[in-house]
């Protein structure tokens, strides 16, 4: 009888314990917070917001001309090779119709911080989360003290009021990672 009750309680204590190991049980803004920022992200073109500060820097330190005006609505800086260095891709625009921030385009391997977890969602298997999260930028630099905001994407473009969004995927190897940014 001793034996019996020793041997039930050991299986249940081990479902319980395999219970534990699902993926999708344990998934939480903490684990996708970690997921983000636990590895540089490669971002292939994307979009980051500059403050004032950030741009008047940037002219100081010449990672970019100063600012040219190609008419009263479009106002741009021109990137030196010291900016393309530090992965920026394309020159800065300050001001834009389409967009009410100032941003530049980066393209290379980063490490992001999350500011906040705007949302958590299943995706098509059990090993896959959607993540939109307020996240930044970590680009070494002085004239960036703080991470670069990452700009979301809303009906196909670029918006600084929308949250970035990320796959997240569980894999044995790794536990849960970034696959990519959704558009």
């Amino acid at each position: 009888m001793q034996t019996s009750r020793t041997a039930l309680s050991a299986a249940l204590c081990l479902a319980f314990l395999l219970c534990g190991c699902k993926p999708s049980s344990d998934f939480n803004e903490d684990t996708a917070k970690g997921a983000i920022e636990a590895d540089k992200l490669k971002l292939e073109g994307e979009q980051v917001m500059l403050t004032d500060a950030m741009i008047q820097c940037g002219v100081q330190t010449e990672l970019w001309d100063p600012p040219t005006s190609l008419s009263p609505d479009h106002v741009t800086a021109h990137l030196t090779s010291k900016a393309r260095d530090l992965k920026f891709n394309d020159d800065v625009i300050i001001k834009d119709p389409s967009s009410r921030a100032a941003y530049v385009q980066i393209r290379g391997e980063f490490p992001l911080q999350v500011d906040s977890i705007v949302s958590v969602k299943d995706g098509e298997s059990k090993n896959e989360k959607v993540v939109e999260a307020r996240a930044g930028v970590k680009v070494e630099n002085a004239c960036f003290p703080t991470p670069l905001t990452l700009m979301g994407v809303r009906h196909g473009n670029f918006s600084p009021d929308s949250p970035a969004v990320f796959h997240i995927h569980f894999d044995e190897n790794n536990g849960w990672h970034v696959d990519k940014l959704l558009h």
